[in-house]
């Protein structure tokens, strides 16, 4: 009988272990295409959003952000955010989640809702707009920087953005504006704390219309 119970318990034990281990590998593709899903709905909502405004209303928002990079233009230094250039988080947050657009990389299959700021929560879930740097509505003299992590077990967002070469192309969608890029250059690494080189490399580049796409390495 005793010798009956232990094999049970480790007949038992092995199948909770086996359990276990088929969750650990299960997890992230799982949760990829979960986060995936969320962030289509995210981004139909905003696009349901933008169909609901008129055109007087689009134009209102438009002219805002660009005042707002106007005033930013003459600080011109990424990574701090300027309230003093007008009311950052409420510009072009038509729907009250605090998304402005969508970035999609059709070559990697990326659709990202791009959220106002870089916290740690936006960037679980989606790109984040990099504060302090113009906001994504394009025009002569502008640089846009829309952050996002790679290698998240959770989520793929930029795991794949290494792929990008030179000529490749991703388009910046902001209310009804579709904005294409094309990738010109793509910086070597720089370390974290080198902000002189990373606030350089932000910059507004007069006469240019750059969108800069930021991530870390290694994953």
């Amino acid at each position: 009988g005793s010798e009956m119970c232990i094999r049970d318990r480790l007949n038992v034990m092995l199948v909770f272990v086996f359990i276990i281990g088929l969750s650990v590998m299960l997890y992230p593709p799982i949760s990829s295409y979960w986060n995936s899903k969320v962030q289509s709905r995210a981004v139909a909502s905003y696009s349901n959003a933008v169909k609901s405004l008129t055109e007087e209303e689009k134009d209102t928002m438009l002219k805002k952000a660009d005042t707002y990079n106007e005033k930013l233009k003459d600080v011109n230094r990424p990574f701090l955010n300027y309230a003093e250039a007008g009311d950052y988080n409420s510009i072009l947050d038509i729907s009250g989640t605090g998304i402005m657009g969508y970035v999609t990389i059709e070559k990697l299959g990326v659709e990202l809702p791009i959220y106002h700021g870089t916290s740690e929560a936006v960037l679980q879930i989606g790109a984040g707009h990099m504060s302090g740097t113009s906001l994504p509505v394009g025009g002569k003299g502008k640089h846009s920087v829309l952050a996002a992590h790679r290698g998240l077990p959770s989520a793929k967002l930029f795991t794949d953005i290494d792929q990008l070469v030179e000529g490749d192309k991703f388009y910046v969608h902001v209310l009804d504006k579709v904005l294409a890029y094309e990738v010109d250059q793509i910086l070597p690494m720089v370390e974290k704390d080198d902000t002189d080189t990373l606030t350089e490399a932000m910059k507004n580049v007069e006469g240019e219309d750059y969108v800069t796409l930021f991530t870390c390495t290694p994953y």
